[in-house]
């Protein structure tokens, strides 16, 4: 049987880099504090695989989810609001842009 990704790597670390910022977390100080390699985000982007453990780790320092991170859920705020699955999409897209344009 293949062996298949089971998240966009890319996703996963534009996710992690908008989380990070939205609990003001510099990424350097994070992968510092974690023992993880400053170019773990540049790998990601590159298609590069991360391990489970690691995935885990940044998860809990960003106190969200490793789903979350890898864009298979959404956040829980927007996820107790009485939307319909297009409209909870539509949510966090927004809340993704705009978190995205923070300086």
């Amino acid at each position: 049987m293949p062996t298949q990704n089971l998240y966009d790597s890319i996703t996963l670390a534009e996710n992690i880099k908008i989380q990070a910022k939205a609990r003001n977390v510099q990424l350097k100080d994070m992968f510092a504090e974690l023992d993880l390699s400053k170019g773990t985000l540049s790998n990601l982007r590159l298609g590069k695989k991360i391990s489970a453990d690691s995935l885990a780790r940044i998860a809990d320092y960003l106190d969200c989810s490793m789903d979350f991170l890898m864009g298979r859920t959404v956040d829980p705020a927007v996820k107790r609001m009485n939307l319909t699955d297009d409209e909870r999409q539509k949510v966090t897209d927004y809340l993704q842009f705009i978190l995205s344009q923070r300086k």
